[in-house]
């Protein structure tokens, strides 16, 4: 029984919720997982991980092809959404927690792109 508890239950956790193949590797669980719950017919058109007042954070951008007017979601590593920018307001809308997202953000990578 100890075996079970200490070796097979972790593997199986990680096979339950790692990333797909076409994840970018070390993202966060908790965005591997909305993205792989999501499948490729969501709005989502790519996720990219962004260095934002001294954390990293999340852009779940709308696939253009989908929605032409939509805004961005901004969330933490513990997919908690942090602000929404961009959409139907244009550039009105892109503070984020009082600072210009776009202006203040540094891309670090992308994590994943909808085929």
């Amino acid at each position: 029984m100890k075996f079970l508890n200490f070796f097979l239950l972790p593997i199986a956790m990680i096979f339950f919720v790692s990333c797909k193949k076409d994840i970018a590797t070390d993202t966060p669980r908790c965005i591997c997982k909305e993205i792989n719950n999501s499948g490729n017919n969501w709005e989502t058109g790519s996720v990219d991980e962004y260095l934002f007042q001294n954390r990293k954070v999340y852009t779940f951008s709308p696939d253009g092809n989908i929605i032409a007017d939509g805004s961005i979601a901004i969330k933490d590593e513990n997919c908690n959404q942090i602000c929404s920018v961009g959409g139907f307001g244009g550039p009105a809308v892109n503070l984020c927690t009082g600072e210009n997202f776009f202006q203040a953000a540094v891309l670090i990578r992308n994590i994943w792109t909808k085929k």
